[in-house]
């Protein structure tokens, strides 16, 4: 197999590999149906893992044009024709509305109200739905209002929120939470009372730039001085931000390192080996992830290295230079994780396994996300990546759609993977704590304070499970909302080399 390692310095684009290919549909395809659904037969019958496990995007699935044409006119659109087509076993592909709202959100830059929460349904006894806010991004509309870590709500635009509701409600730029606090908490048998508190809080949604570290810091304990970082989503952007947290824990001289993933649902593999470099210090020669493509593109099958540099981005997602690289060589490395830790977060702890890191799971079983995907857009080649913007407005105009398609599977070196998730050595959920929520990066938050009273040699306390029976029970991350999904993304050079 080729290797990856030496692609970097190809990698200029803009973002994402781009293109489709209609040469497996019949020729001179009748003018009679949309573009839109043409692109998406024609992307998913060239790039999809499961090709050759869906009839209808068979390479002989149509004998003539009139065949074809019935076919995708069945349907009444195209996101219908897309669904129609995914594999019983892809949970993870889908149909972009607007490629460019996209491109900006694999930079960071979304309309957001700056504060991410999650919703919990009270009890069985009820519908009413509990929100939690999870943490506030610096400087947005939530920070500006006065919105924190552990505030909660019950209210949204004037109603209650509760299980029938609550969907409708999340899907204005306008929110008016109505506050409330939890009260009398008893935690085994866990019970609790939400009680309003007379208080509204009005934010509007903007277009806000977010910086994947949240939080980075150095902890002081009796034993030790423990890096910590707060990593919401493996942005290629920010490449220079992250080795700079890595010289100053280098430079601090930490001993121990806790990363936490709870919050992040992936982004860039080149992102993830790199955390892993700098994590690990393994060598650029030996394998982070090993790339299986579905069997129409298996001659795309590759092996990805660790880095021993830093490919840095300016904001536009442009490359610019290759930094020195900050790596700590840490044999053994904390996790904080959630079941929102996924793809480019579970590949982290894949690739680093077979090379002797010792890696200690806390917080819930991670999602089992162990997929990846290209940007395919309606382009006039399969390998089509528009450099410049006279290649670029070869993109079709008459639409904005684009898709994200599982096109393979990821394993470590050692062929290993993770389908059903990675379980945590030790089992323990922040909202079993909605009474008393520290700030993310306090000592006494129950994540973190489990990994550091661990690494001070006091093992692990004998009440998560304690904690966790009865617990509400978690029914929506305000994640699901913005444009990306869960997900392991390549840059267009990973592909390149083929």
């Amino acid at each position: 197999m080729k290797k990856l390692g030496s692609f970097i310095a190809i990698m200029l684009l803009l973002i994402q590999f781009m293109g489709c290919s209609s040469t497996s549909s019949p020729e001179d395809v009748a003018l009679d149906t949309s573009d839109e659904k043409l692109f998406v037969w024609n992307g998913l019958n060239h790039w999809y893992f499961w090709q050759d496990d869906v009839a209808d995007l068979a390479d002989n699935r149509f004998g003539n044009n009139g065949e074809f044409s019935t076919f995708l006119n069945r349907y009444s659109n195209e996101e219908a024709l897309f669904n129609q087509l995914l594999h019983r076993d892809d949970d993870f592909s889908w149909l972009i509305q607007d490629y460019k709202v996209h491109e900006e959100a694999l930079l960071g830059i979304s309309k957001s109200f700056g504060f991410r929460f999650g919703l919990l349904r009270e009890s069985q006894e009820n519908s009413r739905v509990l929100g939690y806010i999870r943490y506030v991004v610096p400087g947005s509309p939530a920070d500006d209002a006065g919105l924190k870590r552990g505030d909660v709500f019950n209210g949204m635009n004037g109603q209650i929120l509760n299980l029938d509701n609550y969907q409708n409600l999340l899907s204005g730029d306008t929110y008016a939470l109505a506050m409330a606090k939890v009260t009398d908490f008893v935690p085994s048998p866990r019970t609790y009372t939400v009680e309003g508190i007379d208080k509204e809080i009005n934010i509007t949604a903007i277009n806000l730039q977010e910086n994947p570290i949240h939080r980075s810091k150095v902890i002081e304990t009796e034993t030790s001085r423990v890096g910590y970082l707060m990593y919401n989503s493996f942005r290629y952007n920010f490449h220079d931000d992250l080795n700079q947290r890595f010289g100053d824990f280098k430079n601090t001289g930490i001993d121990d390192l806790v990363i936490d993933l709870r919050y992040n649902g992936g982004g860039t593999l080149i992102t993830s080996a790199l955390l892993a470099s700098l994590i690990s210090g393994v060598s650029s020669d030996e394998i982070f992830a090993e790339l299986i493509h579905g069997s129409k593109r298996e001659s795309r099958n590759s092996t990805f290295d660790f880095l021993d540099s830093v490919p840095v981005y300016d904001d536009e997602g442009n490359f610019s230079r290759n930094d020195d690289i900050n790596s700590l060589r840490m044999n053994r490395l904390y996790v904080l994780t959630s079941r929102n830790s996924a793809s480019a977060s579970e590949a982290l702890i894949n690739g680093l396994l077979p090379f002797g890191v010792e890696v200690i799971l806390i917080g819930d079983v991670t999602a089992g996300k162990d997929e990846g995907s290209i940007t395919v857009y309606d382009a006039p080649e399969a390998n089509y990546s528009p450099r410049n913007d006279d290649e670029r407005s070869k993109i079709n105009p008459n639409h904005m759609r684009a898709m994200q398609p599982i096109i393979f599977k990821i394993f470590n070196k050692e062929r290993g993977d993770y389908p059903d998730g990675f379980f945590p050595d030790f089992e323990i959920r922040e909202f079993d704590f909605l009474e008393n929520l520290p700030g993310l990066g306090d000592p006494s938050e129950p994540l973190l304070s489990v990994a550091l009273n661990h690494i001070k040699g006091e093992g692990f306390p004998a009440v998560a499970k304690t904690h966790i029976t009865g617990s509400p029970v978690f029914i929506f991350d305000s994640a699901e909302l913005g444009v990306l999904r869960d997900d392991i993304y390549l840059l267009p050079g990973d592909l390149e080399m083929k």
